[in-house]
């Protein structure tokens, strides 16, 4: 019972750690917060 309970706890500090890992990269590494510029595309004929 104390082995289960110590891989439940292990689980839940590595998906904590891992959340706090990928935050920072999942805005493609971009440290400004505006928007990428819209591309126009046109319309087709």
């Amino acid at each position: 019972m104390k082995m289960l309970m110590m891989i439940i706890v292990g689980a839940m500090i590595a998906s904590v750690l891992g959340i706090l890992v990928i935050k920072p990269f999942d805005r493609g590494g971009n440290k400004s917060d505006t928007p990428p510029p819209v591309i126009q595309q046109p319309e087709p004929k």
